[in-house]
């Protein structure tokens, strides 16, 4: 392992552990009251607390120990566990503090990113109002719903620009399924998680970190960026003038920053990734559900965008710690208009293909046949999209092939 992968991993401890103070005992992101804990596979809990102090975790009768370092930095491994419903408690004692997380279940967790098509909320999909009236019967998902800056046509003001920061950029918690967490919440994802939760009949966490308008590259890690040739002009301050990405993103976000220039942007490569997925390094997701590319596909290079997608994947489950990590690639849509900014999917289908093709433990949700009539990128029938997702979900862990499925 390089000294500068070393590096970023060890940011990835400190910036995953969102304290309330910054000496303070505090768990990372990815934990958090009404979460639901990954089943029969070890759980590294981490965050940070007083240099060199003792962490005592219980959950349940279970109770492990560890040490701080000299950053205050620490982890403890919760072995594999079974599904529950059974809700619990996780309580975190270093020193005379105390952190206890309340309603915790074991089960599955999935996180779904990608631009917004992901984030379409429930309430303004086809059917959506209506299913999130009923999403209060469903106690055993829960959903996590990360929220960035927001990317449409505006100027941002200083309190969006203090946030354009890998630490403050994301806000969210961890929440139980209810008519308002529900109808905020990706159409898609919801939607796939309830039939996962049906199927299989044990608790569902849903994570969603998607961000509309985002670019493959926005989600590429630092170091990729830094370290491989083909990357250096996204690499560094230049990338709103490199003509390899989408001349719509990079107008966009001049649109957002103004004057600021010099500020991060979502639109930045590498930035989703170091605000929205580096903190969850070493969480073990059941799989990802990656619905990306309307932006990416203003580009006719098929090579060049397969490159994105392969690169993504490889650097996501190399942060995440499990290379054989389930991704389930949403292919774009039907559409209709003539807008030239469209006239690629074609070719940005067949690197979505490509990539699979190649990839292990992949599959691609076919969609093509799904879109509408309209130019809005955006088709607001979300339920058959998420029933192939879950059908891809459910041949995967039984086994089947299903490249693509349809």
């Amino acid at each position: 392992m390089s000294s500068f992968r070393r590096l970023w991993q060890s940011l990835a401890v400190l910036l995953g552990a969102a304290s309330a103070s910054a000496s303070g005992l505090s768990l990372a992101r990815p934990f958090g009251a009404h979460m639901v804990l990954p089943m029969d596979r070890p759980v590294p809990l981490r965050g940070t607390a007083a240099a060199h102090a003792e962490v005592t975790v219980t959950f349940g009768s279970l109770t492990v120990r560890a040490e701080s370092d000299a950053q205050g930095a620490w982890r403890v491994l919760l072995p594999p566990m079974p599904a529950s419903t059974d809700s619990r408690k996780l309580v975190v004692v270093s020193g005379n503090e105390t952190l206890a997380l309340d309603d915790i279940l074991v089960g599955r967790v999935w996180l779904c990113s990608g631009q917004s098509n992901m984030d379409f909320p429930l309430s303004r999909a086809v059917g959506g109002a209506a299913e999130a009236t009923l999403a209060g019967n469903s106690p055993h998902i829960r959903l996590f719903n990360l929220t960035g800056a927001p990317t449409d046509a505006r100027a941002y003001d200083a309190a969006t620009l203090a946030r354009l920061n890998p630490r403050d950029h994301f806000t969210g918690q961890w929440e139980c399924a209810s008519e308002k967490s529900a109808a905020a919440f990706s159409a898609v994802a919801w939607w796939t998680g309830k039939r996962i939760l049906q199927r299989d009949g044990v608790p569902v966490g849903l994570v969603e970190n998607a961000v509309g308008g985002s670019g493959t590259e926005a989600w590429l890690p630092a170091e990729t960026l830094a370290s491989r040739h083909e990357y250096h002009g996204l690499s560094g301050s230049g990338w709103l003038g490199s003509e390899t990405m989408s001349a719509w993103a990079r107008g966009r976000a001049k649109q957002n920053l103004g004057t600021h220039l010099e500020a991060s942007h979502p639109f930045k490569p590498g930035f989703l990734f170091e605000s929205g997925v580096r903190s969850f390094a070493g969480f073990p997701f059941d799989g990802v559900f990656w619905y990306q590319g309307e932006t990416n596909a203003e580009s006719p290079d098929t090579a060049w965008n397969q490159r994105l997608i392969t690169d993504l994947v490889a650097d996501w489950r190399s942060s995440l710690g499990d290379a054989d990590l389930p991704f389930f690639i949403i292919q774009l849509p039907r559409i209709g208009g003539n807008d030239p900014l469209r006239r690629y999917w074609p070719q940005y289908r067949r690197a979505q293909a490509n990539a699979v093709r190649a990839l292990k433990a992949t599959s691609l949700v076919v969609t093509e046949d799904l879109g509408w009539d309209s130019p809005d990128v955006h088709p607001p029938d979300k339920l058959p999209v998420a029933k192939r997702l879950a059908d891809a979900v459910a041949g995967r862990a039984t086994g089947r092939n299903l490249k693509p499925v349809r």
